[in-house]
């Protein structure tokens, strides 16, 4: 049996820059396809079909794949998170086999955080189709296109009895892209704001962020904030914490940041460093102006680096956000904003 679930894309993405042609009829076999599938390497973009008869692009669902040595990985996103979100999930696989008939499978155990004992108890127990014991990817090559093919499938188990069904992305070609995008894991949702300025005060009685939906502009500056949480422990486990979240400098570390939106690279907002303050603090904030409004919504990132002698430039965190920016604003309707902000601080 296999399961159908909703899957959204964006309507509106831009055109992106594939290694390939699509849309077209199948030729014969590329006698100038050298992949690989024991080396397989670089971003890969699937296709879905367009509603006019051709092939088009679909961002959401990439895959990026990593040899070295005998090993291959690969981050792959199984396309949107959630209907109106503009985001997507990034699993990590391992290659577990290449078949003789060159076919390689990738696997990703979905309960990594339960020890062997207790998954073996979950299958047994377990009575749904949809709990996800393991994400599996098979690879083939089609040399036709000289492109690859996915199927996209997970494994549960119902009464200890296996079962596997299809994934919302299914059997989809993909093509390499020479695009970058974002293959960077949101290990820190929820720890991105807009402020309408660049020092808000923090506090319960503090400057309140933007809001996501109506309080982002066209045209109208703002400032993304990265926000630390809040730590336990002693003085001494505080600051060893912050150091390894860079809210703390570490002596001899440099830090910077990178700003990415629609899993593209912001040009602007590239390697900005980030200096500690006389007690070693680090500030992580940037100015930023949306071009036009967005109804589907702009999934932001903030890529946070620390580069040290002994370990180059690693990467500290991704803290990402959806935001919804709004159409440019009148100089009549600006004024209004203005002067209504102007009576709220006069009544405090």
């Amino acid at each position: 049996m296999i399961q159908v679930r909703p899957f959204w894309i964006l309507v509106a993405l831009p055109a992106l820059a594939l290694a390939g042609c699509f849309g077209q009829e199948t030729k014969t076999s590329d006698p100038e396809c050298d992949l690989d599938i024991s080396n397989l390497s670089g971003n890969w973009i699937s296709l879905k079909g367009g509603g006019t008869g051709k092939d088009v692009a679909d961002p959401f669902a990439r895959i990026q794949f990593t040899t070295e040595g005998d090993k291959g990985t690969a981050v792959y996103t199984a396309g949107q998170v959630a209907p109106g979100n503009p985001a997507t999930n990034k699993y990590d696989y391992d290659r577990v086999s290449v078949s003789e008939s060159g076919e390689a499978l990738y696997s990703i155990n979905m309960f990594k955080d339960k020890s062997r004992q207790r998954i073996q108890r979950l299958k047994k127990d377990n009575r749904r189709l949809d709990v996800k014991f393991e994400g599996r990817l098979y690879v083939t090559i089609d040399k036709n296109r000289c492109a690859l093919t996915l199927k996209d499938f997970y494994v549960t188990y119902v009464k200890g009895e296996e079962t596997m069904d299809s994934n919302p992305t299914g059997i989809r070609t993909y093509l390499r892209s020479t695009e970058e995008l974002s293959f960077v894991h949101c290990s820190e949702p929820g720890q991105l704001y807009p402020f309408a300025m660049e020092n808000p005060r923090w506090g319960q009685r503090g400057d309140p962020p933007l809001d996501k939906k109506s309080g982002i502009f066209a045209k109208e500056p703002i400032w993304f904030h990265y926000v630390d949480k809040n730590f336990a422990g002693s003085a001494a486990e505080v600051l060893e914490k912050k150091r390894k979240a860079g809210v703390a400098a570490t002596d001899g570390c440099t830090y910077d940041f990178e700003l990415w939106a629609r899993d593209r690279r912001v040009a602007t907002a590239q390697k900005l460093a980030v200096e500690p303050s006389d007690k070693g603090k680090l500030t992580w904030k940037t100015q930023h102006t949306f071009d036009k409004s967005s109804a589907d919504g702009i999934f932001m990132e903030m890529h946070r680096y620390m580069t040290c002698a002994e370990g180059g430039r690693t990467l500290l965190g991704n803290s990402c956000m959806v935001v919804w920016p709004e159409r440019e604003r009148t100089a009549e309707e600006k004024a209004a904003a203005a002067a209504g902000g102007k009576k709220k601080k006069k009544r405090k």
